[in-house]
């Protein structure tokens, strides 16, 4: 009998790079969502953290927190984009975009009522959260909604636990008195008196 030598193939780049991105592809998605509020933004947002993830293969591999990475990048891009789109000089009424409006409900076995009582409830969050400035925006989105920890918060921001925490304080009395204040309904009065 002969000697019989069986050869593994390696992975190529592409089978890597799943590896590493599948585990946390839904909290990226999930985050991305909750960063933009917008299903389209948060599908391009989580494309450019995955574009930049691959160009940092090797790295990202290797790293004993790679979620902790990947959020931290997706935030940057998010301040980044944000930050562009507030110097651009195109008007985001003129692309017509409405990020505003949320694309899908989830329908289950809801009445009528608590479906449109739930859509009422998730507009004066969203116009809610169009309120505040980007970064705190993001930071509640990727604390309260996602359940990212403040050690991960601080390793992605570079910020200490005090300051992380401090932050989150004053968004969230600042979300509060934003969803008590009748200005958020007047916002989405004007916003329906607008379109007719």
């Amino acid at each position: 009998m002969g000697n019989v030598v069986s050869f593994r193939r390696a992975p190529t780049p592409q089978q890597r790079f799943e590896a590493v991105i599948e585990p946390h592809f839904e909290a990226l998605y999930g985050a991305a969502r909750r960063m933009t509020l917008s299903y389209h933004d948060a599908e391009d947002l989580v494309q450019e953290v995955c574009i930049k993830a691959f160009a940092h293969l090797d790295r990202l591999e290797t790293m004993e927190y790679p979620r902790a990475w990947l959020l931290k990048v997706m935030y940057h891009l998010f301040v980044d984009n944000k930050r562009r789109e507030e110097r651009s000089a195109i008007d985001a009424a003129a692309t017509g975009q409405d990020a505003g409006q949320p694309e899908t409900l989830d329908s289950g076995e809801a009445s009528l009522d608590e479906l449109i009582d739930r859509s009422q409830n998730i507009e004066r969050v969203l116009n809610a959260m169009r309120c505040l400035d980007p970064d705190q925006c993001a930071l509640v989105a990727m604390h309260d909604v996602e359940g990212v920890s403040i050690a991960e918060l601080c390793a992605m921001t570079g910020q200490p636990a005090g300051t992380i925490r401090s932050q989150l304080h004053r968004t969230r009395r600042k979300l509060g008195r934003l969803l008590s204040n009748d200005a958020i309904r007047r916002l989405h009065l004007k916003i329906v008196g607008a379109n007719r």
